[in-house]
């Protein structure tokens, strides 16, 4: 590991190729600005390298270190002395070509992220006991590595929510601290920041909104210039984000927990830190009712009392009357009557379907990862379920396939079989993206205050529990894991609209 040290430079000359295309190519140490008339170095063109070689073994490549920018020769043979030093401290393991190849890449690593190199006691002391050498990465790197090897064991969708996670949120905060020097007061510093930058965007939004509303109402008022002036500060304030809430920074804790689980499984690490953090209540938050109020009150200010509404069942019909002569009508009834999840309704085969026998089967889904789709499992064992389906559903869904029968019939050979139930035109799966902005467009037009996709599902929930439905009979229906799911989301939302009932009969006796 005796290793050169030379002088290089970034210049260039243009080659051309053996399909005549001309291609820039660098000269390297070959500048002959590197040197002076009479053979001596230029003390200014180009700079000072070391290179390297690493040890092979058993089952490790032959590799080389280098470095770049140092301004004199002495530089380069001072950083060629540290490498040496660092890696000759391996020779003192048990295996010495194995932990010269972890010092090696901890030094490739700081090199490519011009850092410094890793510290020579830190590394003998950890020789010395045996612990791991490559405890010295940064958090950053230690999750990234743990998502890679996480890929194979999550669900696709999982994986994508973890890597928005870590690179969103865990990342930014705590990605610079080194693995083995990451403590509680880190951990407890970094969500109490984005739980604060949660409700600046929170109040952000809040002002956007009353813009939106305030231009809205000039511009229906011909008040030219009221409006111009609320258009004018709503370009200045930043668009629509959505804020985490506790429930999410408590999942977003448990992404952390469980890579700081795994990096102690490994001994890399001999605590746990995000396990000792407390942190407020992560509830999700629970269904709340488009009354009269609130939506008279969304009208006036564009504000939504809550990130997950339900429809009452008279605003359902409303959309469902809305979306009848849509080719998607089936899909829709279908997710309102039986709570279906996007996936579930998108992925349904024709084949898990018993038009006779009024049921369905929930045997798969179609998921978006990204922009992408993967078709797979429902989202638990609990989702793998049958469903029975009303009289106006069999109905939709005989149509739907007279539809889709025709349709087939039309495109020919270019129609693809996929026997899918709700398909694009020419036959091939829908993406659910595609089925969320439909739904969104038919609600607009049929002028209801916004839910999302999702929450028809919700509403499914709310209304059979509403009608005397039985808890456990819903949780099935939904393909909840337990009973207790079911009654700890809807329980509320139930009991609202029981009041409301009541709120009504009594407006009709004081009538």
């Amino acid at each position: 590991m005796s290793g050169s040290i030379f002088k290089r430079c970034g210049c260039t000359v243009t080659e051309t190729e053996e399909s005549g295309h001309p291609r820039r190519r660098q000269i390297g140490a070959s500048c002959p600005k590197l040197t002076r008339p009479g053979g001596s170095w230029s003390p200014i063109h180009g700079s000072w390298w070391f290179m390297i070689d690493t040890p092979a073994g058993a089952w490790i490549k032959r590799s080389f270190i280098r470095q770049g920018g140092h301004a004199t020769r002495k530089d380069a043979e001072a950083a060629l002395d540290k490498v040496r030093e660092l890696l000759a401290i391996g020779d003192g393991d048990e295996d010495p070509a194995v932990a010269k190849a972890l010092i090696a890449n901890l030094i490739r690593e700081r090199i490519k992220a011009k850092a410094p190199l890793p510290d020579a006691d830190e590394i003998r002391r950890r020789t010395s006991v045996g612990a791991p050498l490559k405890v010295t990465i940064t958090v950053e790197q230690w999750l990234n590595e743990w998502l890679a090897a996480k890929k194979n064991d999550l669900r696709p969708t999982t994986h994508l929510l973890y890597s928005q996670q870590v690179r969103n949120y865990l990342i930014p905060h705590l990605g610079a601290h080194r693995l083995d020097k990451l403590r509680a007061v880190h951990v407890r510093l970094a969500f109490e920041q984005i739980a604060a930058d949660a409700r600046a965007i929170e109040a952000a939004n809040i002002e956007r909104h009353a813009l939106v509303s305030e231009a809205k109402r000039a511009w229906h008022a011909e008040d030219r210039a009221a409006a111009a002036d609320a258009r004018a500060k709503l370009a200045t304030k930043p668009p629509f984000r959505r804020p985490v809430n506790a429930a999410s920074i408590q999942r977003i804790r448990a992404v952390l927990r469980s890579a700081l689980t795994d990096a102690v499984n490994q001994q890399i690490v001999t605590l746990n830190v995000a396990k000792l953090v407390k942190l407020p209540s992560g509830r999700s938050p629970k269904p709340r009712v488009w009354t009269d109020a609130r939506v008279e009150a969304w009208r006036a200010t564009g504000n939504v009392p809550c990130s997950v509404m339900v429809w009452t069942a008279p605003q359902t019909v409303a959309f469902l009357h809305r979306a009848a002569k849509h080719r998607l009508f089936a899909l829709y009834l279908l997710i309102a009557h039986c709570g279906l999840r996007r996936g579930e309704a998108v992925g349904l085969r024709w084949q898990d379907v018993d038009l006779d026998g009024a049921s369905i089967e929930i045997r798969q889904q179609i998921v978006q990862v990204g922009w992408d789709t993967t078709e797979g499992d429902p989202k638990t064992d609990a989702g793998e379920r049958t469903v029975m389906i009303a009289a106006p559903v069999v109905k939709a869904l005989k149509t739907h396939r007279l539809d889709q029968e025709a349709q087939a019939r039309f495109k020919g050979p270019h129609w693809t079989d996929t026997g899918l139930v709700f398909t694009d035109f020419d036959g091939t799966a829908l993406h659910p993206a595609h089925v969320t902005d439909q739904f969104q467009l038919l609600a607009r037009e049929a002028g209801l205050p916004p839910i999302r996709l999702h929450d028809l599902r919700h509403g499914t929930a709310t209304h059979a529990l509403s009608a005397g439905v039985a808890m456990k009979v819903v949780s099935e229906m939904l393909g909840h894991s337990t009973v207790g799911v079911t009654a700890d989301l809807y329980t509320s939302v139930v009991d609202e609209l029981k009041k409301s009932a009541a709120d009504a009969i009594a407006d009709q006796f004081a009538g």
